[in-house]
């Protein structure tokens, strides 16, 4: 089976990685499917499996009851054919060959296989064991704007069975910003420093056309013009799934920079204050004054 280059967007909850992930995902080269977490959700019980017969694709039934797969649209009957084709070897090559069924409903021709789930910051360690060359982006957004989303989200009418569940209380708001960021800034100290790179969500908006330049040269590619209209592309394929889009509505707009520094005017004195005390060090590390 063909090396392909895995990648990893990681960031707390309301931080933009579902923007990048799109972004991203508009270029040829790469694809990264809707949000799901069924690598590390079987990872304990399929850590060891290997394909030698039919009787070892019992695993898709596990996998395509997953929470959210089926926002993939995927045809087993396809993932089976690609399984036969391919000869995964181990669970890694497996879930990667599922990666690669979504690519082709696409026609995509691809080199790098992505994938975005905040959950994953838990779980850090289970993907370096799986893809121990793989590379990281870190998007990090302003924590006082975070809180803004995550409050936002509470006031959000859907039918969605997905809606996030999200603290409303700006306290434990600031310590996980604090804590998951710091997870993954920690776990780059273990790796080398060619496979991660961490970016503002700020600069991501304002410096649009520079990020993008600065993330195709990490992931060694040519920027494409599909990369800035995103929205286009989200409402033409429906990147976004619909059972996920009523949280994620900014994904199908051009960037909003009004969407920066919103705290000054969504969150009183006193919630900015609390958050302040408890995100001084981290937010001084990132001039987010």
């Amino acid at each position: 089976m063909k090396n392909y280059k895995q990648l990893f967007i990681l960031g707390n909850p309301r931080s933009g990685t579902s923007l990048l992930r799109i972004m991203l995902n508009c270029h040829s080269k790469i694809v990264i499917p809707p949000e799901c977490g069924f690598m590390i959700w079987w990872y304990d019980k399929y850590k060891n499996w290997a394909y030698e017969n039919d009787n070892d694709l019992a695993i898709l039934d596990d996998i395509f009851a997953s929470k959210k797969f089926e926002t993939w649209n995927l045809n087993k009957s396809e993932v089976v054919k690609n399984i036969i084709e391919f000869k995964p070897k181990n669970y890694t090559e497996l879930c990667s060959v599922i990666y690669l069924t979504y690519a082709l409903k696409f026609s995509k021709s691809i080199e790098t296989i992505g994938d975005k789930n905040n959950y994953y910051i838990k779980h850090i360690p289970i993907l370096n064991k799986l893809y121990p060359n793989a590379k990281y982006i870190h998007i990090i957004r302003d924590v006082r704007d975070v809180a803004c989303s995550y409050l936002n989200i509470e006031k959000l009418e859907t039918d969605s069975l997905y809606k996030p569940i999200l603290s409303s209380d700006v306290d434990e708001i600031a310590t996980e910003w604090e804590r998951n960021n710091l997870t993954t800034l920690n776990f780059f100290t273990t790796i080398n420093e060619q496979n991660y790179i961490t970016i503002k969500y700020e600069d991501l908006i304002l410096n649009n056309k520079t990020i993008i330049k600065q993330l195709c040269d990490f992931l060694d590619i040519e920027v494409e013009n599909a990369m800035f209209n995103y929205f286009d592309e989200n409402k033409k394929f429906g990147v976004e799934p619909k059972e996920t889009i009523d949280w994620k509505k900014k994904t199908l707009e051009p960037l909003d920079y009004n969407n920066i520094a919103k705290y000054k005017r969504e969150l009183s004195a006193e919630q900015i204050e609390k958050i302040n005390n408890k995100t001084k060090q981290l937010r001084k590390k990132f001039n987010y004054d």
